[in-house]
């Protein structure tokens, strides 16, 4: 089976695709184009993007087919030993896990566009790639010839590649693996930086695991001209989107572009190589539910920053910052109470990317990481130090992941139950399955590390006392927290709010009027297209804690040095 990619028109958007089926051998075949992609557990429906369909023969005569699902065609081979699929897709969004074509590159992700024939899935597919008139190629799949090579579908679908002359390109080497380094997009590269920083946190995450899984690795990155932030992982490699081009290296950007690099760097290990049983393998025809986004999201988001603390590449300070915005995002989200991160994983497929409705979900990837590091600190302790997260995770890769076997909730506690050398129900039961406000078992898991956790009134006095945050640029609500005297009163999500006790919000101004106003306020807001009045008054009741970490001035406790590489 072969693969053919072009763009006659860049400017149309549309790639053009020619899909060669050979040794053919049925008079009907089933062609499956993917529901959605591994990284983004929801459903992307990527058919919408298919303009034009049609199969010949080699000879060009046209063979009947039918689509007997939105993204599953049906075609009347007339036992042809060979045929051809030709069709178009419309490339016309540029993030990590898309398709996009301009007059610079074309930049594929199989998975959202190549169909696999039903029951040939484990069958080789060849990439011909030189109608596309580009010299440089960035993908992990390696070439023989005139073709790129995978061995299985599912190795294609997850092996994005770019096709441009203006990629710039480096590497490294950890333990006999090359890394590669992909760049398209303006910018410009500060490599001894770069590498320096690469070599030290790849080296930290070998020594977790003790070996890397693969012999070659590609990190590809999108460099935009506009704020962007999004990585996905792949086989081999990892796609980032990044931006804006002219400041990727400075002071905060470059902290959250190293931390977005570590993350999917991780993913190597996690995910591509440990994965849930529920997705071994892939089925890409429909949802592959899972409640195991604690494991697969949050441990990585989790080890992602770790790394670059233990490698040093990362300040104490830098690191305690990155935990502690995790904080602000777990503490502003009330949907922990009605869903546990279990169940926030299960339906990640339903919204698990969107806000959705208010205070519905928690996050795999926020609470997720905070529950890695409550484990991660309770491993430590109740092994007195010889024991740690790492324990577990290398070996979940080594007795599961090596031999291609996938992972349940309940080996995985049994993982972790075996490296802290006790059980732990209450742990389990309160933070995976669980929906308790995670402050306490946090304070509770610091204090052998000699960690303070300060719980403290948000400065934003609307927040705190009235129950809402504010977009102050906007003017509208932005989070409600339930049972305040913004929810009382009717307020909602999306709410805009136009004046303060008849005064008129303005960019910076509205907490500086609560303040002068004190306890009561009548809010003007503009609700499903009506001008109302409510009134609020402040609770003594906090909303919307802010919680801190802060590090002992003495950092002479063994188990917080060997917790942060010191």
């Amino acid at each position: 089976m072969i693969y053919s990619f072009s763009s006659i028109n860049r400017g149309s958007k549309f790639l053009d695709i020619e899909f060669t089926i050979e040794k053919n051998k049925s008079s009907e075949v089933y062609v499956q184009l993917p529901a959605w992609r591994p990284g983004r557990y929801e459903l992307a429906n990527f058919a919408k993007n298919i303009q034009k369909f049609e199969v010949r023969t080699l000879q060009n005569k046209y063979l009947k087919f039918e689509k007997v699902t939105k993204d599953k065609w049906k075609i009347y081979t007339e036992n042809e030993n060979q045929f051809k699929i030709k069709y178009n897709y419309y490339a016309n969004e540029l993030n990590a896990g898309s398709t996009w074509v301009d007059e610079n590159q074309i930049y594929v992700n199989p998975v959202n566009c190549c169909f696999y024939v039903e029951g040939r899935e484990n069958e080789p597919v060849k990439l011909f790639l030189k109608k596309s008139g580009h010299k440089q190629v960035a993908t992990s799949l390696k070439k023989n010839g005139d073709y790129y090579n995978a061995e299985s579908f599912d190795e294609l679908a997850d092996s994005p590649f770019i096709l441009s002359d203006s990629l710039q390109h480096n590497s490294y080497r950890i333990k006999g693996v090359k890394f590669n380094l992909w760049f398209q997009g303006e910018c410009r590269l500060p490599w001894k930086k770069i590498i320096k920083d690469f070599k030290a946190f790849t080296k930290t995450q070998v020594e977790v695991f003790g070996s890397f899984p693969f012999e070659e690795y590609h990190f590809i990155y999108q460099i935009l001209p506009f704020k962007a932030y999004h990585g996905v992982e792949h086989l081999k490699s990892t796609v980032i989107s990044f931006g804006p081009g002219y400041s990727v290296f400075e002071e905060k950007n470059y902290e959250e572009f190293l931390g977005v690099s570590s993350h999917e760097l991780f993913h190597a290990w996690n995910v591509k190589s440990i994965r849930p049983t529920d997705m071994l393998p892939y089925d890409f025809s429909k949802e592959n539910y899972t409640r195991m986004g604690h494991l697969t999201e949050g441990v990585t988001t989790y080890y992602g920053d770790l790394m670059l603390k233990r490698s040093k590449v990362f300040t104490n300070e830098q690191y305690l910052n990155q935990i502690n915005k995790t904080l602000d995002r777990h503490f502003r989200n009330y949907g922990t109470q009605n869903l546990s991160v279990s169940d926030s994983s299960f339906d990640t497929w339903l919204d698990g990317y969107t806000k959705g409705i208010p205070n519905r979900k928690g996050s795999i990837y926020t609470e997720g990481s905070l529950v890695a590091l409550i484990v991660d600190l309770k491993i430590r302790t109740k092994s007195k130090g010889k024991k740690s997260l790492d324990t577990v995770m290398k070996a979940l890769f080594i007795k599961k992941a090596k031999q291609r076997k996938g992972i349940t909730n309940d080996y995985f506690k049994e993982s972790i139950e075996m490296a802290a050398g006790a059980p732990l129900p209450d742990l389990w039961n309160t933070l995976f399955i669980g929906k308790e406000n995670y402050f306490k078992i946090l304070k509770d898991s610091l204090i052998p590390f000699e960690i303070k956790i300060k719980k403290s009134l948000n400065s934003d006095f609307l927040a705190a006392r009235y129950g809402f945050y504010s977009y102050l640029e906007t003017s509208k609500a932005l989070f409600i927290a339930p049972n305040s005297p913004a929810s009382d009163a009717g307020l909602n999500v999306n709410d805009e709010i136009l004046a303060v006790n008849g005064i008129k919000v303005q960019k910076n101004n509205a907490k500086n009027w609560v303040k002068h106003f004190g306890r009561d306020i009548k809010l003007t807001i503009k609700k499903d297209e009506l001008i109302k009045t409510v009134q609020l008054s402040a609770s003594t009741k906090a909303f919307f804690p802010k919680v801190r970490l802060i590090l002992p001035s003495d950092k002479h406790n063994k188990l917080l040095k060997n917790w942060l590489g010191e």
